[in-house]
């Protein structure tokens, strides 16, 4: 699993031809070992964002259908921006677990009147924050956490759960909530997952986690779904709030 993050260069001097993003992860405290993992990725002056990527929305005949994602291209204004995708977790050498706080180590080339330079290496904490959402009414059949970091120029999806679903269905049950987007039938599966989460006791509350770079504002919007029911014209989704939270 993994999250987006949009990262900035400002061409403070005239004659810049290309920049690059370089960049790899570690655990916190160690140095970046390039010949390990290196990601490198083009910046373009304006740059390109990716707006409405996953989530589902209800069509006029009451199926769940799942969005498509939509580039959208920025007029040159001197910044160069790239939306980079970076992991959930990584894995600890040391101990063999993978773990949700590390080290993200990134620097940008830049090719300048046809000479080549690197910026000095930037190093960030990136950490994970727990999200809730408490059902009182029992309404609800999904919910999502869309989200950004820093601003709303790379939003995303992260399913919820249910804290009790686990405990009672299993790890592997196969109507987790985020085993929705994958799945064939969503109609049924809707309709399954709905009868299991009624099943659960009250209030019920959704789970789900953010990632950022430590200090950073999260964005956060709520997107979330009616439980299933067989009448088209009563199911629903909607978004709402418009929260901040600071990791």
């Amino acid at each position: 699993m993994s999250f987006y993050i949009k990262r900035s260069y400002v061409d403070a001097q005239p004659g810049i031809e290309l920049v690059n993003i370089h960049y790899t992860w570690t655990p916190v405290g160690q140095a970046p070992n390039w010949e390990a993992h290196h990601e490198v990725r083009a910046m373009p002056r304006g740059g390109v964002l990716i707006k409405g990527l996953g989530g589902t929305t209800v069509a006029e005949s009451g199926e769940y259908v799942q969005t498509m994602s939509q580039k959208v291209e920025l007029p040159d204004d001197g910044v160069r921006r790239k939306v980079i995708s970076l992991p959930n977790d990584v894995l600890d050498p040391a101990t063999g677990q993978y773990i949700e706080h590390y080290a993200f180590h990134h620097y940008y080339e830049v090719f300048r009147d046809g000479k080549r330079e690197d910026s000095p290496l930037y190093t960030e904490e990136i950490v994970s924050r727990e999200i809730e959402y408490l059902d009182f009414e029992g309404t609800l059949g999904g919910m999502c956490i869309f989200w950004s970091v820093y601003d709303w120029d790379a939003p995303q999806y992260q399913p919820t759960e249910e804290h009790n679903f686990v405990k009672t269905f299993g790890e592997d049950s196969p109507y987790r909530s985020f085993k929705f987007y994958g799945a064939e039938d969503k109609e049924h599966f809707s309709r399954t997952r709905s009868e299991m989460l009624q099943s659960l006791p009250m209030p019920r509350r959704y789970v789900g986690k953010v990632y950022g770079p430590k200090g950073a504002p999260i964005r956060q919007s709520w997107h979330r779904g009616g439980l299933w029911t067989p009448n088209v014209a009563d199911r629903w989704e909607d978004y709402f709030a418009d929260l901040t939270h600071t990791l």
